[in-house]
């Protein structure tokens, strides 16, 4: 009985003797989700236009292959993200290409996402982190190659619900809130995201899981050989 009752503060003392580093990778390892393949949503809004797609996705939560499905006129285009690399399929080309490190700031399909968030490890390898009113506090790594001065994280039961990232002037430019996360043995995966420029009203991209499986991915998938054929 006494195990019972001292069990609950055993564990608020390890949450409590977290870092802000250990906090900021448990947040992210969460974040990425377990291993899955599924059919994502992809909604562009400016100001007077919406353009939606259909993507499907194959991830081991640290690598990434994207292939559009839909509208038509752009479907075949894949992507390919493998840590340090990125490699892009276009189809009116007929060729698998490198993106070289310049153009990871580019926009993916025009949305408010870049390249280089699709690779996903920037905030754990350019930024140190510290910890304000539970808030955590990221401020570039000297000499980091990334246009923001701060970007905060908040979290809710240990799970990212909001990233604001501000520029060089302490001024906020973009939001990004993470919500409907869905347990899968002991994983947690976020099906619906809203990225929004805060510099530009009407300037929103939203992502939503319509379809997912949980569980391995085949290798191939992670082959830039399959990018043309898809896996």
């Amino acid at each position: 009985m006494k195990g019972m009752l001292v069990f609950p503060w055993v564990l608020l003392t390890l949450a409590l003797a977290q870092s802000p580093l250990e906090k900021l990778q448990e947040a992210l390892d969460r974040l990425r989700g377990p291993a899955h393949q599924g059919v994502y949503e992809l909604r562009v809004e400016r100001p007077g236009l919406v353009r939606t797609y259909r993507l499907k996705v194959y991830t081991d939560g640290k690598r990434v292959h994207v292939r559009v499905l839909e509208p038509r006129s752009e479907a075949g285009q894949a992507f390919l993200s493998l840590g340090e690399d990125l490699y892009l399929y276009d189809p009116r080309l007929g060729r698998t290409l490198r993106l070289p490190p310049a153009g990871r700031g580019e926009r993916f399909l025009g949305s408010d996402l870049t390249y280089q968030d699709l690779m996903g490890r920037d905030l754990e390898e350019l930024f140190q982190v510290g910890e304000v009113q539970g808030v955590l506090v990221l401020t570039p790594k000297p000499g980091a190659p990334t246009p923001y001065g701060k970007v905060e994280m908040y979290l809710k039961d240990r799970l990212v619900e909001r990233i604001l990232y501000y520029d060089q002037r302490n001024l906020a430019v973009r939001e990004l809130k993470l919500s409907a996360y869905q347990r899968s043995d002991g994983a947690f995966l976020p099906r619906e995201m809203e990225l929004r420029d805060v510099e530009k009203p009407g300037y929103r991209t939203l992502l939503r899981i319509a379809e997912v499986q949980v569980g391995p991915v085949p290798e191939r998938c992670f082959n830039p050989l399959y990018l043309e054929r898809g896996c």
